[in-house]
């Protein structure tokens, strides 16, 4: 683990699965944004806590123990980064210059639980869609008739998992962007203050940790946008493969107009989710752009139509210019 930078970006990987398929779909994008923004990339293929019982504790906790990592304590920021997410490599600007006032840079992901239409928040919405598309599918949890969504209110949601002090923000725990020196300990401790998962794994304890303790610090959401999410409020028609002949072209296109739109696409969900997780690898990242991806082969051929120029010294009739 040789040290180039001040900064790394970090993940783990546990088992031949999982490490080929960081190493074949992810690790070449982030490997381009690295060197674009001068970071160490860092891949940790072995448990830190290996005393950990991952039945009862997931192996995703242990994301709060890099930061005492010894080599990695040398590196005056880290970004932990989950295994699956994309970088738009090409637009993403530098991640750690969003940290400014020495807080922990977290995205919020609150307004996917207040944004509703007449009926469901976004949240609750993904929840049903996802739900009739496992039983469509025949592959609904076995013993699950129902779903049960709530209302949304996640001050109210913390009080019922019995924690004690007010918060009422749902922080995405994916990207966290933090000193070593500084948060280290307290990531550490928090760590060891919880002895088995939530229904979200470590999400909930660590985006209360977070918020009761003042250290969250708010970065801009295009560092972490769920694609989930986005499926649900933009393209809910993708649940249903029924519904359009040529499903699988349409997800492709969906997903990579969410790509280009985001800084980093978070592909969070259980392994055998097709939405989400077979859109992972439909990824394009070389087209230049959303034109490019919609309209290829005119795209090659652009400068048939279309030329880039200042308006000074154009006609001035205006004939042509598109704004």
């Amino acid at each position: 683990m040789k040290q180039s930078s001040e900064r790394a970006i970090v993940t783990l990987a546990i088992g031949d699965g999982y490490v080929a398929n960081f190493v074949r779909h992810t690790r070449p994008n982030w490997e381009r944004y690295c060197r674009r923004h001068g970071y160490d990339l860092i891949l940790l293929t072995e448990p830190i806590d290996a005393k950990r019982d991952p039945a009862g504790k997931s192996i995703h906790w242990q994301k709060l123990l890099i930061g005492m990592i010894p080599q990695l304590r040398e590196y005056r920021q880290l970004a932990w980064m989950d295994g699956d997410i994309l970088i738009n490599d090409r637009l993403a600007p530098c991640l750690f210059s969003q940290v400014k006032g020495g807080g922990i840079g977290v995205v919020d992901g609150s307004d996917s639980f207040y944004r509703a239409d007449d009926i469901f928040n976004l949240h609750a919405r993904y929840l049903i869609l996802n739900h009739f598309s496992d039983r469509k599918r025949g592959a609904a949890p076995e013993g699950v008739e129902k779903v049960t969504v709530t209302d949304g209110d996640l001050a109210e949601y913390y009080r019922f998992f019995g924690f004690p002090e007010p918060a009422g923000r749902m922080i995405n725990t994916g990207v966290l962007v933090f000193s070593p020196a500084a948060h280290g300990d307290f990531l550490a401790e928090v760590y060891l203050k919880y002895e088995r998962d939530y229904m979200d794994l470590e999400q909930t304890p660590l985006s209360y940790e977070l918020q009761v303790s003042g250290r969250a610090e708010y970065i801009d959401p295009r560092f972490n946008v769920t694609w989930s999410s986005v499926a649900a409020e933009h393209y809910p028609f993708l649940f249903n493969e029924d519904l359009v002949p040529d499903h699988a072209a349409l997800l492709r296109l969906c997903v990579n107009a969410a790509f280009r739109n985001a800084y980093f696409l978070h592909f969070a969900a259980s392994a055998r989710n097709p939405i989400v997780k077979g859109a992972f690898e439909m990824i394009d990242h070389e087209a230049d752009n959303v034109v490019a991806l919609t309209f290829p082969e005119q795209w090659a051929r652009r400068d048939e139509y279309m030329e880039l120029c200042p308006l000074k010294g154009l006609d001035s009739t205006g004939r042509g210019i598109l704004f």
